[in-house]
This record gives C-alpha cells, structure tokens and sequence, in this order.
C-alpha cells in the first residue's frame, strides 16, 4: 500500500522557490511506487501563478475572488482530510500547522491519525509570517537547512527534525571545460550578483557596494535581476555618485544567468536566507562563492575548498576578502572540487534523503 501524503500551501505566486522544489516533488513521486502525492492550495493561488506549472499540480485551481477562497479554506482542508487517509500531512506555514492541528483534534475520528509535519522555507527569525510557537503543534520537521534545525532548538521546539536541504537539477557533464571559470590568469577579476534587487532588505546590496567602494584594482560587478525602481534606482545613484560606472554592468533579468556566464566569484551579501540556492548553483558550475554567514544556509553550502564567509554586517571584512580576490594572481580554489560539493545537493541524492525521512517519520507514526 502507497503513503498517502498531503502538501498544503498558502497562496503563492508561481515563480520562487517554494514553487520550484514542489515541482521537483511532483516529479519525482509522479510514478512512484510507494508514495502518492497531493499539493492542496486550500485558499488558491494568486493570480500571477494560474498560467505557471506550479497550477497544473495543485488542488483546486479556481479564479473565484479572494475573500471568497479565504471562506473555502477549512472546508477545502476538511473535505481533503475526510475524504483521503493521508500517513503525512505537511505544511510549509506555522499558521497552516496550527489550523490543521486544530481541525485535527475538534474535527477528524481518533482513528484518522496522520503525522502532521512542518516544512519551513525560510529563517525562522526574519519572516513575519512565522509564528515560531505554532510550531510546536506538528509531530515532526523537514529542515532545508541546519540553522532552522538550530533555530527549532534555540525555541525548543519539540518533534524529531530532518535536515534534508533544497535540491537542485543533476549537471549533465562533467567536462570542467563547461563550467563559468575564467582564465587562469587573472586580468580582471569578475564578480556576479544573481538574485533580487533589494538595497537594503534581505539581500542588502548596500552592504556590497560599501565594500566594493573601498577595493582598489581592476575588478568588474556584473549583476542579473530585478527589482522594485527605487531598489534598483539606489544602485545606479550609488555607482554614479562613487565613480564606479566603469566597474558595475546591470543586466536586469535573465531567465538563465548561469548560461554562458564567466566569473570569478559569485557574491551574496543577504541578511537572512534560507538555503540559498544560488550559492549551490554556483558550486555546480564551479564558481568560489562569497557569502555573509547569515543565520541559516550559507555554512551548509560553503566550506574552505568553495569560498569565503565573512560576518554579516562587517564591512572591511567583506572588502578585505574582495581585495584579497582581486591581488591574487588566481582563483585559489578547484572548479572540480567546488563541483563535487554541490552533489550532495543534487536531485538523486536529495529525494534518497526525502524517502529516508519520510520512512523514518511514519515508522515512528507507527509505533506511536
């Protein structure tokens, strides 16, 4: 017999991470023999995610108005719950594991038992929609990076806890020779940013671009994304007023930076995350990586042999590694062995992980 487990999310929108990795799920567990897999959306989806793949695996899709999905949420969750004998229930909110709680214990017979399982796609300290102590009402925690795990335990948090990352798309070579380095002597050093323009929010460029203002040498900033006008107006006053123009290329969005990029390192001055898959990309493709060491994600994925962490917040830390790379006459770390770190994040190992924990979880169901 399959194990029926259930996924409930809140209303995304089609195109971030969370998305990404469900689509991974549905992937792999499509045919599986000893899992079926259902995605609920109890209060829909928004309207950006309708023509988006995220929309062709969830139930229900349904373009009714707002308030009106918010008034079907319980019933859509309770229908859900009455109609299948789900081993797993997991929610990727604390405010969906306090609701099903809840409807578990005033709603479903005593012989309806279902584990009742937290997945967090974030730090637990810096999103707003988090309630930490909702957490405490599910049975057991899938953690995509070891800060949640250390987040979990900082608020003791009871439940056993799983650390079974993010995954990412197996590289279909091998062949160093594919992979975004530069030339082994240095001319300029080329460092990139990829991700969302935000000045001074979560991935505060600012910090970045103080840094970078006290570098001296030859260096270039390339920098792929997009962003509110006023984030991305803060960038250009800055890179203006500092003389820097020679120095930084805004490319604005690209729908796969990674193809036929050439850097030396790719930067990432975030102050929370939760693991953040840009670093593990750039692994795949052989790029050092400078992160800021914040709370969750970074130290899972950078070590000695890939990169460099500094202290969030420190700036002549950062700009001290930048100067460092620009002096030296070459990257100081392999493309391959930066590569074979990121295969422990790669999909085949990944779901192994997923399996094993979901077959830990219900064996515990089990004896309980």
């Amino acid at each position: 017999m399959k194990t029926k487990v259930l996924i409930v999310i809140p209303r995304l929108g089609g195109t971030g991470g969370t998305e990404t990795v469900l689509l991974s799920w549905q992937k792999y567990f499509s045919n599986h023999s000893d899992v079926k897999l259902t995605v609920l959306a109890p209060q829909g989806l928004r309207v950006t995610a309708y023509d988006r793949p995220i929309a062709k695996i969830v139930e229900p899709v349904s373009k009714i108005p707002v308030p009106a999905q918010r008034l079907l949420m319980i019933p859509r969750i309770l229908w859900a719950l009455h109609k299948n004998q789900y081993d797993d229930v997991i929610c990727t909110t604390s405010k969906l594991i306090k609701m099903i709680a809840v409807l578990k214990k005033l709603c479903m017979p005593k012989h309806r038992h279902f584990r009742l399982v937290s997945w967090i796609h974030s730090s637990l300290y810096d999103e707003s929609s988090i309630t930490i102590s909702d957490l405490q009402y599910a049975d057991a925690h899938l953690a995509i990076s070891s800060g949640i795990i250390s987040q979990m335990q900082q608020n003791k948090i009871t439940g056993k806890k799983y650390l079974i990352f993010n995954p990412v798309s197996e590289s279909k070579t091998d062949d160093v020779s594919s992979m975004s380095v530069v030339n082994d002597h240095i001319k300029i050093v080329k460092f990139v940013y990829i991700g969302r323009v935000m000045w001074k929010g979560q991935k505060n460029l600012s910090e970045l671009f103080s840094a970078l203002d006290k570098v001296s040498g030859n260096w270039q900033l390339e920098i792929f994304g997009t962003g509110d006008a006023a984030e991305i107006d803060h960038v250009k006053n800055f890179v203006s007023n500092h003389q820097l123009e020679k120095h930084v290329i805004i490319r604005g969005w690209v729908a796969k930076p990674f193809d036929n990029l050439e850097c030396d390192y790719l930067v990432l001055t975030s102050k929370y995350e939760g693991l953040p898959m840009v670093l593990i990309e750039a692994q795949q493709h052989g790029i050092a990586c400078i992160s800021a060491n914040c709370p969750t994600g970074p130290d899972d994925i950078i070590t000695l042999e890939s990169g460099y962490l500094y202290e969030p917040g420190d700036i002549d830390q950062l700009s001290g590694i930048l100067q460092r790379c620009i002096d030296a006459p070459t990257v100081p770390f392999d493309p391959r062995k930066i590569r074979a770190l990121s295969s422990r994040f790669a999909e085949g190992n990944y779901f192994e992980n997923v399996e094993r924990s979901l077959n830990m979880i219900n064996t515990s169901n089990r004896k309980g």
